[in-house]
């Protein structure tokens, strides 16, 4: 099935995102001027809209990890059938002749083939779309563009990846790295689920390297996101695609005057945090300070944190959620945002429960109403 067969028709996208959180990106989606945001399995949401939201969803969107422009959709049960649609396609009108490509796949269910099997057919039908003395060169290492298929049982989906090799979620400003991050894009999930007003002040007690605080002052200054290469939509042969995305993302911006504050019992990791806010352009927009959560709580409105696993970083963590629940149900905070893989030692009942994944590990997003 083609998808751009009429200008006029809004395009389709696969977007990425954090497992268990789809819900939470898709509403940005919504708010970027998306339509029909829908999770299509986990990590992916499938959404429409004009060429446009190419380049503001590459630049603006704080939770989510890749835009992928979906060029066809269609069942299929072998590789000749997927061949056949990748065909259907006219590659030209995204890939020119002196371009590099590669053909990526991800396969789940029960089929006679495996995922190099079908990036080599895909490959080879895309390279067949042009003339023999034009076919553009394919490079797995470091290509132009890349195309990503996705086989899901009898389910095909043709995409062409607009972010590039890498993720959004690796953003630039990260200059000194904590032993245990969280992905920035779980941290700006977590800060719109925070929901601030007007005047609040939002604390992260337990900010490691300043993940939380630096996206949270990038959400409400509407920065634009930054990974320090040139993201692929702009190589792509596609005039529809426009780049004015400043406009639009004043119009989707929302400030609310919100102060955001990092702390950390640990002296190097509140350095590191303000030298990556430094990096970011926000240093004078979050307040630092070495601080012991067990002990007592910096005032805020709004906690958001990540709580250490114990995992990576060893030791016995029941006294640390022990004390810090104490020291929250006696802050004046009405909402905390916690993440982490041990809820059970908190003591405390949800408004919300997020069940994610943080690389092999299964953990949980908790919003606590108080």
């Amino acid at each position: 099935m083609r998808i751009h067969d009429s200008e006029a028709r809004p395009w389709r996208f696969l977007v990425s995102t954090n497992r268990g959180l789809e819900a939470i990106a898709g509403a940005e989606l919504t708010e970027l001027g998306l339509s029909n945001a829908a999770t299509l399995y986990p990590g992916m949401v499938e959404c429409a809209g004009p060429p446009t939201a190419i380049p503001l969803l590459n630049t603006r969107g704080r939770t989510i990890h890749r835009v992928l422009l979906e060029l066809a959709r269609g069942e299929c049960h072998s590789l000749g059938e997927i061949a056949d649609l990748v065909a259907e396609v006219d590659i030209t009108q995204y890939l020119d002749t002196d371009q590099s490509f590669a053909a990526r796949a991800q396969r789940r269910g029960e089929h006679s083939f495996e995922s190099p099997d079908v990036e080599s057919r895909v490959g080879q039908a895309i390279v067949d779309s042009y003339p023999a003395n034009q076919r553009p060169p394919v490079d797995l290492e470091n290509p132009d563009l890349i195309f990503r298929v996705f086989v899901r049982e009898q389910r095909v989906i043709v995409t062409v990846d607009t972010t590039g090799q890498r993720s959004l979620h690796r953003r630039q400003n990260r200059t000194f790295e904590h032993e245990a991050p969280i992905r920035p894009t779980m941290a700006a999930a977590m800060y719109r689920l925070a929901a601030p007003r007007s005047g609040d002040v939002v604390v992260d007690p337990m900010c490691g390297c300043g993940t939380i605080p630096i996206e949270a002052a990038g959400a409400e200054l509407g920065r634009p996101v930054e990974i320090g290469q040139e993201l692929a939509f702009r190589r792509l042969r596609c005039p529809a695609i426009e780049s004015g995305t400043d406009e639009l993302a004043e119009q989707c911006h929302e400030s609310h005057n919100v102060g955001i504050v990092g702390a950390d019992i640990d002296e190097q990791a509140v350095a590191g945090a303000r030298e990556n806010a430094r990096t970011a352009g926000l240093a004078g927009e979050i307040s630092f300070a070495v601080a012991n959560a067990r002990e007592q709580l910096l005032d805020g409105d709004i906690v958001v944190t990540d709580m250490p696993f114990g995992i990576r970083t060893g030791g016995d963590v029941r006294p640390l959620y022990a004390d810090f629940a104490e020291q929250l149900a006696a802050s004046p905070c009405r909402r905390a945002v916690i993440h982490t893989t041990r809820a059970n030692l908190l003591g405390v009942e949800p408004t919300e429960r997020f069940e994610m994944r943080r690389g092999r590990l299964e953990s949980e997003l908790l919003v606590v109403d108080y």
